[in-house]
């Protein structure tokens, strides 16, 4: 005994060392073979009657196409591997052809019939990938086998094959000419499906799908009798389902669901529409209606906030956004979840995406995310991309709680941030601070003054059109503490003018030369003739756009001092004028200017020149229309019109999720079907013969989910009771017998199983003679009879077996 199997080890270990020699015999061939004669040893290795080496031969065909390598020149070879018994190298030729099928169409369709016949396999995976790479071979001539695939494997009682039978829809609808109807009717099947798995991809290909039905009936026909069942079964979905879910019943519900209502608290007398923006909204506080399907799904939405993925979260976060008011919003704490997700760097596309959107909402309404403004905070970490939105929604959230806190971070990163895209943003940011209030438009406006000196490239032109739009909002008040203001502002970027140390750039010496001249007459024209004497000296040495800022400076100085003589000797006074032209100092040196702008090299500044001449310099009527172009109020720089909601259009715009929250609009009311259209629809559910039982909505249990789906590898207690299988013999239970026991019931056992034999050759004579006259049908139910028979003999003979040992004991 002991001789025995130490032989047959030993054979074993010989055999185990002769395999790892010829495989590595194998592959140490092909990795010194020459490159240019390597396609001839992988041709080799394909067309070998070995496995083992058909198998290296697809390995290294598919690792060539993976570093970029055209696999084409093998294609008939592999294609003759797709009758090959290895199921490994069977995948890997169904990778092959779903990549190089509509090269070579003519020689694919030769493996469309093993493919086909696959769909007999037992094993539900082989199944499962015989109709998903079908369809992956995008050749229009194999389309009606395709459908008659389609149409017997979504009611294969192995889910995984349903699922990938849903795949294999949304391949046949990306190929030419094969939208038909059928393929929807499929469809609606797998969504109306049992097992959860299946309902989430076929949701995942109806989503796919849903661009290609222009008919409104044909696109949301096969959702009006699952709604109430999706929204009951979303948590048993997968995470990708869940998002795509949520996308399609969200707009479900703006097409046939009615607005919630919003109503005053204390007074239901005064009730709205939910408006399309949050800040349209009348009441600070106020009640909610919503019709009983939109409520059930956003109670839907509930447990799934707690998501682990970001997806759904931001799915969430658009449904809420599009069909309730900030209210549910809040309650359902969706703007904890979307703060927690944006300061997360694991993904930054994902933080970038929950960013945008956070900033989106904050425009319309900044009380949903203004408790939690610390968490966006800029961190020396955060890409530049991440910084630049979290300082707009700083600005955003900035209220009189919060801005001291706000401004404090705002300065630091202004003056500290080694990215200039970061300061920019920052100073940005402070300017839209100072809408708040004129307490705070007066102290940003002092700090920034301040930093003039400090700043310096574009960072310094950014203060200064803050500093301008700050000026431009004490401009609009104009009492005397404004106009004192105003005045003091301007004299301190003269000083920054005239001094020398300061270095400042060409855009910045214009900018701070156009804010003196835009306010001159709020200064009561006191600063800009000095400036401009100043200017004068150094005219030829400056930049073109300081050149053309002086000559408009010049012009808006002597308009200002037209109208005030005119005032004072009125418009008819011609004679008063001239002479007020040929003596006034400022009129002196507008015509200098004039003159030195006549030679300019720049082609603007001269024909500006030009315009000036003929204005202010042929009398009282075109003065009039001078005064009129050059004095006029210049509208708020476009940089801080993002911020509070001003002109909240500017700010859309430059979202990148503007396409992702443009959702269909609120359908008319008058236009909605029943809400009796949403009954529960029959599920189908596939039991284990490959037949589908309706199940009607009332055996639910008041409750639309989906029933026990039957499992690969286990059957629960009801599946048990309610299938057709046969009830499974209990194993026999072994029992300690000596050596002399064993070889006696081995024996024994041997000559029965002998005799069994006999029998069942004879009964399988029978059978042969009955199938001649017997069906297809009756044929299968004779052979499951034969089987049962012979694992009961089976069973019988090993319990004998066990009864003599325990005799012999």
């Amino acid at each position: 005994m002991t001789e025995s199997l130490a032989k047959i080890s030993s054979m074993l270990e010989s055999a185990r060392d002769l395999t790892i020699e010829v495989a590595a015999s194998a592959s140490s061939r092909l990795s010194e073979t020459p490159s240019a004669l390597r396609p001839k040893e992988i041709s080799k290795l394909l067309n070998s009657r070995v496995d083992r080496d058909n198998l290296s031969g697809m390995k290294c065909v598919i690792s060539s196409i993976a570093r970029g390598e055209d696999g084409l020149p093998y294609f008939a070879d592999v294609v003759k591997n797709i009758t090959s018994a290895n199921s490994k190298v069977k995948n890997l030729v169904l990778i092959y052809l779903t990549r190089y099928a509509e090269v070579e169409p003519d020689t694919a369709l030769l493996s469309i019939n093993s493919i086909q016949k696959s769909l007999n396999d037992k094993n539900p995976i082989d199944r499962a990938t015989a109709i998903r790479s079908m369809a992956g071979i995008r050749i229009a001539s194999i389309a009606p086998i395709l459908l008659l695939c389609i149409k017997r494997t979504i009611s294969d009682p192995s889910p995984l094959v349903r699922a990938s039978t849903a795949i294999a829809i949304g391949k046949v609808y990306d190929m030419e000419n094969t939208k038909n109807k059928q393929l929807l009717e499929y469809l609606s099947k797998l969504l109306a499906d049992s097992n959860s798995q299946v309902v989430g991809t076929a949701l995942k290909t109806y989503f796919k799908v849903m661009p290609h039905l222009k008919s409104n009936h044909k696109k949301w026909e096969p959702m009006h009798g699952n709604f109430r069942r999706f929204c009951n079964i979303v948590r048993e979905l997968d995470e990708w389902s869940q998002s795509f879910m949520i996308e399609i019943l969200t707009e479900y519900s703006r097409v046939f669901l009615p607005r919630p209502k919003l109503y005053l608290k204390n007074d239901s007398s005064q009730v709205i529409d939910l408006p399309d923006d949050y800040s349209k909204i009348p009441f600070q506080e106020y009640e909610v209606s919503m019709d009983k399907d939109l409520q059930l799904f956003v109670d839907s939405l509930k447990p799934l906030i707690y998501s682990r993925s970001e997806f759904v979260i931001l799915s969430i976060s658009k449904a809420l956004s599009s069909l309730t008011p900030p209210r549910i919003y809040k309650e359902l704490q969706i703007n904890v979840a979307l703060s927690q997700l944006a300061s997360s760097l694991n993904n930054i596309q994902v933080s970038l995406y929950a960013l945008h959107t956070i900033a989106s909402l904050s425009s319309s309404d900044q009380t949903i995310f203004s408790p939690y403004f610390k968490k966006f905070y800029v961190y020396p970490t955060d890409p530049v991309s991440i910084s630049i939105v979290k300082l707009q929604i700083l600005s955003l959230l900035a209220n009189e709680d919060n801005v001291k806190y706000i401004f404090e971070e705002l300065k630091y990163y202004s003056v500290n941030s080694m990215e200039i895209k970061i300061a920019n943003e920052a100073i940005r940011a402070i300017g839209s601070c100072s809408q708040i209030s004129p307490y705070w438009n007066e102290k940003i406006l002092k700090w920034c003054l301040k930093q003039i000196k400090i700043l310096g490239g574009s960072s310094l032109n950014e203060l200064l059109t803050v500093i301008r739009y700050l000026i431009q909002q004490k401009q609009n008040f104009m009492d005397v503490k404004e106009k004192e203001d105003i005045i003091k502002s301007s004299y301190r970027l003269s000083l920054v003018l005239q001094d020398g140390r300061s270095n400042l750039e060409s855009e910045a010496k214009a900018s701070i030369i156009w804010i003196i001249g835009e306010f001159t007459e709020a200064a009561n024209n006191s600063i800009g003739p000095d400036v401009l004497r100043l200017l004068i000296k150094t005219f030829a040495l400056e930049s073109e756009i300081v050149r053309y800022e002086t000559l408009v400076l010049s012009a808006k100085i002597l308009s200002f001092e037209l109208d005030k003589v005119k005032n004072e000797v009125g418009d008819d006074n011609s004679l008063a004028i001239e002479e007020f032209l040929q003596e006034n100092i400022v009129s002196q040196m507008f015509q200098h200017v004039l003159q030195l702008a006549k030679y300019d090299p720049s082609y603007d500044t001269r024909d500006r020149a030009r315009m000036f001449n003929v204005l202010l310099n042929t009398g009282s009527k075109q003065s009039q229309l001078a005064s009129l172009f050059l004095r006029v109020p210049k509208p708020v720089p476009l940089s801080t019109l993002f911020s509070k909601g001003i002109n909240s259009n500017e700010f859309s715009t430059t979202n990148v999720l503007l396409k992702y929250f443009n959702i269909i609009e609120w359908a008319d009311p008058s236009t909605h079907p029943p809400s009796s259209i949403r009954k529960v629809a029959p599920i189908q559910s596939n039991n284990l013969g490959g037949k589908i039982v309706s199940i009607s909505s009332s055996s639910m249990h008041n409750k639309s989910t989906s029933p026990e789906p039957l499992s690969e590898h286990a059957i629960s207690s009801r599946q048990y009771q309610n299938s057709n299988v046969d009830k499974i013999i209990p194993k026999p239970v072994y029992h300690l017998q000596s050596l002399d026991e064993f070889f006696g019931s081995e024996e024994e056992s041997e000559e029965e199983e002998s005799d069994e034999e006999d029998s069942e050759d004879e009964e399988e004579e029978d059978s042969e003679e009955e199938e001649s006259e017997e069906d297809s049908e009756d044929e299968a139910n004779e052979n499951k009879g034969i089987e049962e028979e012979e694992t009961k003999s089976e069973v019988d003979i090993e319990s004998d077996s066990d009864e003599n040992g325990s005799e012999n004991q």
